[in-house]
């Protein structure tokens, strides 16, 4: 009979049968935020292999995964079964109301990174209730050139912007800061703020050295016309996390050249996914954002945000 464990911190040899995502690992949540961090890892003993995970930063009285990040919540291996799946956050929320912890909060990671009908159905059973559900898209990152996946019209704009001269650049690690204040301005200037500062950023970088890359489009005298922030989340999974473009250069949208070298690199580096995240801006879905990811050949992924009183 197979032997199951809580543990609340990894051990030496464990290994994980799931892709490890970058938001809820030690050392993003080191930087993240200052508060406790509690850590609850499902091992099964036999295997020696770690099944599911759930990091929290506890907040006052209320234990949130994650506090600072699109996503975290409950990871697992998918061929868990809903019972031990179950037995898993039955034994997390015991835990957690020794300790004086009310309610938990959970924000699950969309469905372009694991199917979650078999949580779902768990959480609901368990009876938490969803508090949020929210809208990403993104494109399999496969053989196919992101060009065949794009409507005629964005194929046009990247023909156009290869015809202007525009180049692409992965910018170095030294130049990160610099390609971060450049966006951040126009994001601030088109009223899109970014949700990280700098010095946040920057800390992160430190502390999780192979997540973060600048991408960038440069025109015929070098300069920087649009950039992103792109994000490793996990071993298979990109994230365009900041993307921005210089607005002088909307009619050429310099963005589809980006969105398409970014995609390229990631074929050539193994990815299988590239997530474009949402389309909220203050709350509210912008429809031209949301379209103009539909016309790369972005797929929408739901995701579902969930809350339950404990003690």
């Amino acid at each position: 009979m197979e032997q199951f464990e809580l543990h609340n911190s990894a051990i030496d040899g464990g290994e994980y049968n799931y892709p490890q995502l970058l938001y809820s690992t030690p050392a993003f949540l080191k930087a993240n935020n200052n508060l406790p961090q509690k850590y609850f890892y499902f091992f099964n003993k036999s295997s020696n292999k770690y099944l599911a995970h759930l990091a929290v930063s506890v907040d006052g009285d209320i234990a949130v995964s994650p506090l600072k990040a699109p996503f975290g919540g409950v990871e697992f291996e998918d061929s868990l079964s809903a019972a031990d799946l179950k037995n898993f956050i039955k034994a997390v929320e015991s835990t957690l109301a020794s300790e004086g912890i009310q309610e938990i909060r959970l924000h699950q990671p969309p469905e372009n990174y694991q199917l979650q009908d078999t949580i779902n159905d768990v959480l609901l059973e368990l009876e938490y209730d969803i508090i949020q559900e929210r809208d990403y898209h993104g494109i399999d990152i496969d053989g196919l050139p992101l060009s065949e996946k794009m409507v005629d019209m964005q194929k046009r704009r990247l023909k156009k912007c290869e015809k202007s001269g525009f180049t692409y650049k992965k910018y170095r690690k030294s130049e990160l800061a610099g390609a971060f204040h450049q966006i951040d301005r126009w994001r601030t200037a088109a009223d899109k703020g970014l949700s990280m500062t700098w010095a946040d950023l920057h800390n992160s970088n430190k502390r999780n050295p192979k997540a973060y890359h600048a991408f960038g489009i440069e025109n015929e005298h070098g300069l920087m016309i649009a950039g992103s922030i792109v994000v490793k989340v996990s071993d298979r999974v990109l994230y365009n996390f900041f993307p921005a473009s210089y607005d002088a250069y909307n009619a050429y949208s310099p963005m589809v050249m980006l969105t398409n070298k970014i995609y390229e690199w990631g074929q050539a580096n193994g990815f299988t996914h590239l997530d474009l995240g949402t389309s909220y801006v203050h709350k509210n879905v912008n429809t031209g954002l949301r379209l103009f990811k539909e016309r790369l050949g972005g797929k929408v992924y739901r995701a579902w945000s969930w809350r339950k009183k404990i003690s």
